[in-house]
């Protein structure tokens, strides 16, 4: 027994020693994705995650494009990523990517700082929007008036620059690619707290050819995802009109379905986006207020004076609904298609609802002329009418005096509106 024990074991020993050395030391590159808006729920899965993995990872990058931070615990991930638990890099990239604001801190702060060609980093200022924050902790400072600890160009205060070289005190060096990467880092030695250690992540395999060792890829779960949606300005403000336009057509049309519960979804991302993003409040309301003007001239089933001002308003407040250039903000083309949206919502499925709801099937209406019906509803001045059985919007262009229940003739015919009179 004690003989063929010792014989699995030296087998076992024999095939460990033929398996590449990372798969021998069960170690990992770890890529952290970390992009949009750093809020208090991406910050606490990167800080979370780095401290998950360190133990058994080679080399920890953060995958970083974030225009902007709008948390109170951003130091806390800037101390972390300045002083972490294993050799870490911060890489933005891929070329479109950019790191503003908050995000600055995070790649000065690293240990090892990297960015793809074509990527934008700069616009230093402010670090974070919400709470105040103590500048004088962070590693790149935010008003070039102080000693910088990593002495970058003042014009990165204001302005963004579109990386092709390394940057003084910001970049050290350019990759395109996370492959790229770990080929000029293997073998390089970094500093760990007190400790030297040389970054082994590539690995012979069986023809002798070295290729990476095992990457774990890290991103936050579909809830946090979802919700983060909101955090950019274009999209909140969208929700919002689009969770208040939903909730008008589920009431013209008069039931509770499948709208009422998009409704509630896109109203209550919205809700996020606003209750992060540093809002101007003033920019919300004027939203809000095209919008009701739209409703307004829907009413009465006609383009009139209201809707071009709606049409003002909503575009303005998409505009300057968060407005903090170049870290947060709207473009006009982006205000423009979600007024283009709202107002071909508006046209077609709106008129649609309503149509199918107070029309008969009969195609003509000139007939109706003459007609009596009964006021489902008071009619003052608007109101509802049932007429051969079908249910119409009617007004009365005096003070009739119709109550529900009234029997009432119908005197023209606009659209799909009825003008009626009080019947002798």
């Amino acid at each position: 027994m004690f003989q063929r024990s010792v014989l699995v074991l030296l087998a076992g020993l024999v095939l460990l020693m033929g398996q590449p050395a990372g798969a021998q030391e069960g170690r990992f590159i770890d890529v952290i994705k970390v992009s949009g808006p750093l809020d208090d729920r991406i910050i606490d899965f990167t800080i979370d995650t780095i401290n998950d993995v360190a133990s058994t990872s080679e080399l920890i990058i953060i995958q970083l494009d974030s225009p902007a931070a709008v948390s109170d615990k951003l130091l806390d991930l800037t101390n972390l990523v300045a002083n972490p638990p294993a050799p870490l890099a911060v890489w933005v990239g891929p070329e479109t990517a950019v790191a503003y604001g908050g995000a600055v801190q995070l790649l000065g702060g690293s240990p090892i700082r990297l960015a793809a060609p074509g990527a934008e980093v700069g616009a230093i200022s402010p670090i974070a929007f919400g709470e105040p924050t103590n500048s004088s902790e962070f590693p790149v400072q935010a008003d070039p008036g102080l000693s910088n600890q990593q002495s970058v160009p003042a014009d990165l205060f204001d302005e963004r620059v579109v990386v092709e070289r390394p940057i003084d005190g910001l970049v050290d060096e350019v990759h395109p690619a996370l492959t790229n990467i770990i080929q000029a880092l293997d073998g390089t030695d970094v500093t760990l707290g007190d400790e030297v250690r040389t970054l082994e992540i590539t690995a012979l395999d069986d023809d002798d050819v070295r290729r990476p060792i095992t990457a774990r890829f890290h991103e936050p779960g579909f809830v946090d995802r979802t919700l983060r949606l909101s955090l950019s300005p274009a999209v909140a403000y969208l929700f919002l009109l689009v969770g208040l336009s939903v909730a008008a057509f589920e009431f013209y049309a008069a039931g509770v379905g499948v709208a009422a519960a998009v409704s509630v979804l896109t109203l209550f991302l919205s809700g996020y986006g606003i209750s992060e993003l540093p809002v101007n409040w003033w920019a919300l309301g004027l939203g809000v207020l095209g919008l009701g003007l739209y409703l307004f001239d829907f009413q009465r089933i006609q383009l009139r004076f209201a809707s071009i001002l709606g049409t003002v308003a909503m575009f303005v407040g998409a505009r300057y609904f968060v407005h903090e250039p170049p870290q947060l903000s709207t473009t006009w083309w982006s205000a423009a298609l979600i007024v283009l949206g709202i107002a071909l919502f508006f046209l077609f499925a709106m008129t649609t609802v309503v149509r199918a709801r107070f029309s008969t099937p009969t195609i003509g209406r000139e007939h109706l002329v003459g007609k009596t019906g009964v006021a489902e509803t008071a009619v003052t001045p608007e109101g509802v009418v049932v007429v051969d059985g079908a249910r119409w919007k009617a007004n009365s262009r005096r003070a009739s005096g119709i109550e529900a229940g009234d029997q009432v003739v119908i005197a023209a015919v606009e659209g799909i509106i009825l003008e009626v009179d009080p019947a002798e």
